[in-house]
């Protein structure tokens, strides 16, 4: 590889830009998945009216980053690790491995650079359907379906060096239905957009923005479910016409336990499944005197609840259209199970705190791992600071470097056949064979 590498650093030279000018050779060492390399190449210069300007051609040919010693392949693998495990433990993974040693600070610097790039071009998507008015699926073959089922929850972790104490990663999962039936049914292409989003507005201009990037939703039923929180139940109407919202069955049964105990409860949440949610409220309400008063703020938060999202409470199974009862259609509720298993394993469950620009680009490689993209993001040609080097000079291994040994004993030095100098003298002295 190393040689692979000069020999590309050799033609650059022969075709280097007009002005730019050798003014010597540096070293540098890059860490690879079978070892680290030490490369020696080029360094250029050029006059300018503004002053003297450097390069490294050889350094972008090969889209090497400044300061950045880390190739394609084992960034993957460093990226992809630190999805599931603490930096410090990723580290000590990679040196167990053989791998070339990385610090835990240089692992932590890699997952905040290309977690803020995935964090911008969510942003730039969102951008050009809200502000620019464009189309974001206009050049994709995007799919038509006649029902389209979005969760929308949020977590909450532990904060460092913000104003605020606690962060709220929101979290938007979309599919199409369900494979097969009873508890081994799993979701049909599920999807994730999550991010350390700034309001509800925000948060469903960038989900809608990656919807509208792969499906085709005119005339397609939306159902939303939702746990209550504001930014759910009121900002997503305004982006779904006609969607049917449902709280989530499982927040809304837990809190009426919690409340009423268990066997009030489920009589109570059976009269809301057979449709009756003026019974269900007006029932809920005359329970008041009967509330422990240490549970009494729990009620309250309820009944608040209830009352302001009463069109919310029923099932959406009750209120779809006829025209679709054709399809199989289950309980919703996979958002707790999805935040926890993709976001609290990795960000909440051991004690962590994250700044900010941390808890953004994590939380949003998180997403792309869960999407199964990390690695084709990582690949993308557009970043080019993270293109695979290897793909770049592959033709150039297509010539054999190999010199048989004639070849180069029978070289020449250009010093020993120049005009006459006392270091011509000394190495012609050193050339000569021994005994001669």
């Amino acid at each position: 590889m190393v040689e692979v590498i000069e020999k590309l650093d050799e033609q650059l030279l022969e075709t280097a830009p007009r002005g730019w000018v050798c003014i010597g050779k540096r070293k540098r060492t890059l860490a690879t998945r079978v070892g680290e390399i030490e490369i020696t190449r080029r360094f250029y210069c050029k006059a300018t009216k503004k002053g003297k300007k450097y390069r490294f051609l050889l350094d972008e040919a090969l889209h090497i980053r400044k300061r950045r010693r880390v190739t394609n392949g084992l960034l993957k693998l460093m990226v992809a690790m630190a999805t599931r495990l603490p930096f410090r433990e990723v580290s000590e993974v990679l040196e167990e491995a053989g791998l070339p040693v990385l610090s835990h600070s240089t692992v932590h610097q890699e997952v905040k650079y290309y977690g803020a790039l995935a964090s911008k071009c969510l942003e730039k998507d969102r951008k050009a359907v809200f502000e620019a008015g464009q189309d974001a699926g206009q050049d994709q073959q995007r799919s038509k379906v006649p029902i389209l089922f979005l969760e929308a929850d949020g977590i909450t972790v532990n904060s460092q060096r913000c104003e605020k104490k606690r962060l709220e990663i929101k979290v938007g999962i979309s599919y199409e239905g369900w494979n097969g039936s009873g508890k081994s049914r799993t979701l049909k292409r599920p999807r994730v957009v999550m991010g350390l989003i700034d309001g509800g507005d925000r948060f469903w201009e960038t989900f809608s923005a990656d919807l509208q990037r792969r499906y085709e939703l005119l005339d397609t039923q939306i159902i939303i479910n939702g746990d209550g929180a504001s930014w759910i139940h009121s900002n997503s109407r305004e982006y779904f016409a006609g969607a049917i919202i449902q709280l989530d069955r499982y927040h809304l049964k837990r809190d009426l336990r919690l409340v009423l105990g268990p066997e009030a409860a489920d009589k109570l949440y059976a009269q809301l499944q057979q449709g009756q949610s003026d019974v269900f409220i007006d029932t809920l309400e005359s329970l008041e005197s009967e509330i422990a008063s240490d549970k009494r703020p729990m009620y309250e938060k309820l009944l608040n609840l209830c009352k302001r999202y009463r069109e919310h409470l029923g099932d959406y199974r009750s209120r779809i259209a006829r025209r679709y009862w054709k399809f199989e259609l289950y309980g919703m509720g996979v958002a707790e199970t999805t935040v926890d298993k993709k976001i609290a394993n990795r960000m909440k469950k051991r004690g962590m705190s994250w700044s900010r620009e941390g808890a953004s680009a994590m939380a949003t490689l998180l997403m792309l791992r869960s999407n199964k993209e990390l690695f084709n993001f990582l690949d993308e040609a557009r970043l080019k600071d993270i293109a695979n080097p290897v793909k770049k000079i592959r033709h150039f291994a297509k010539e054999a470097i190999v010199v048989e040994p004639g070849t180069w004993m029978q070289a020449r030095m250009p010093k020993l056949v120049a005009a006459w100098s006392p270091t011509t003298k000394a190495l012609r002295d050193l050339s000569k064979p021994s005994g001669v």
